[in-house]
């Protein structure tokens, strides 16, 4: 353990056909509200830690392995002993910061003594919404998660702009066990955020679309899941033909088509640049669109074992006749951070990070 972070160790003996095993935690013994899922086909593991990061200094956490079993044709879960950990002392901000130790989250300035805001989805059978501010005032961290059966499931993580009335990223995960496409469609409806000030949204501007950034067909689970994909801050000024409806939806199709399971994790984030002063109605209009993509390994032990990365960056403008994967769209994830000024996959280990940052082949 370090003021920050937390290596969590569980093993399990005498079970077969082993599908999935992970933790659960939190602040409470009585309120494990977070999950790391490990595995989703886990036959040999017996063994397997997960590291935890991004918590906070001085502070009690509890936790519990658990391992899934498919015993005569049905799931069945079997829980270890609650147990807990002390963070070490530090200088740093204090307060509870639920859902952003996730592999592809940024580095996020989160304001000095807060802890964080939460509230329902507005799905209607959604589960909870997270918010925390950060140094800058018009700046929120949002998180959105939903129910699946009796788990809590990570939707996706995005920072909102209140000045630019849109996300200037989104992080979350691609995973086809962990995600699976059931079939619920489009459940359009746009609406607020109800973790962001009305007056931080607009519902779309004249001329463009509204570009996803968590595409719809990526939370397919269920209806709850693909609604929050609908929130206006999941969507910004997009031109639609030739860009949103061409380069931009072919690589959605294919990021979806390509996600992994098992042991494998695709990481996504999608963000905006203003590199320019281009407003319609008021509203700023992206410069760029990208699309930073870091597949990871893991092993039996929950630990992960290699990463491997690539950048997509697109002008907010037609794109006939080309394709996503053209070497003048892809690019490092480096080159993006250098021009967004934000630390993206901040919670990969080092080496592995910064090996994959500098990687523009497709992954594919």
């Amino acid at each position: 353990m370090t003021n920050a972070s937390a290596i969590l160790s569980g093993s399990y003996a005498n079970m077969k056909d082993v599908r999935d095993y992970g933790f659960y935690w939190g602040l409470s013994s009585t309120a494990l509200t977070n999950q790391t899922h490990l595995n989703s086909s886990a036959n040999a593991a017996e063994s397997f830690s997960s590291t935890l990061s991004s918590l906070d200094a001085s502070t009690t956490y509890f936790y519990q392995a658990y391992v899934e079993v498919l015993d005569g044709g049905q799931l069945k879960e079997y829980k270890g002993a609650v147990k807990s950990f002390s963070t070490g002392a530090s200088q740093g901000q204090g307060g509870y910061r639920p859902y952003l130790s996730g592999y592809e989250i940024p580095a996020i300035a989160l304001k000095a003594g807060t802890t964080y805001g939460s509230g329902d989805e507005l799905s209607g059978y959604g589960y909870k919404w997270f918010n925390h501010e950060t140094s800058n005032a018009m700046q929120k961290v949002v998180t959105h998660t939903y129910r699946s059966g009796s788990k809590t499931v990570r939707n996706y993580t995005c920072l909102v702009d209140g000045n630019k009335m849109a996300p200037l990223w989104s992080a979350f995960v691609m995973h086809k066990d962990a995600y699976p496409d059931n079939g619920v469609g489009r459940n359009d409806g746009w609406k607020n955020d109800p973790a962001i000030p009305s007056s931080w949204q607009q519902s779309g501007v004249s001329g463009y679309s509204r570009g996803h950034f968590v595409a719809s067909n990526y939370r397919q689970a269920s209806t709850e899941a693909n609604k929050a994909t609908f929130y206006h801050t999941n969507q910004a000024p997009q031109y639609q033909t030739s860009f949103n409806d061409g380069v931009w939806n072919s690589l959605e199709q294919s990021v979806k088509s390509n996600a992994p399971s098992g042991r494998d994790t695709l990481y996504v984030v999608v963000g905006v640049l203003y590199e320019n002063a281009k407003t319609v109605s008021g509203v700023p209009i992206p410069s760029h669109f990208y699309k930073l993509l870091m597949k990871c390994s893991f092993g039996t032990d929950g630990a992960m074992t290699a990463a491997k990365g690539v950048a997509y960056v697109f002008t907010n403008e037609a794109h006939k006749g080309e394709q996503y994967n053209d070497n003048k769209f892809r690019t490092t994830i480096d080159a993006i951070e250098e021009r967004s000024g934000f630390n993206f996959f901040a919670n990969v280990p080092p080496d592995l990070q910064d090996a994959a940052e500098r990687q523009n082949a497709s992954l594919w």
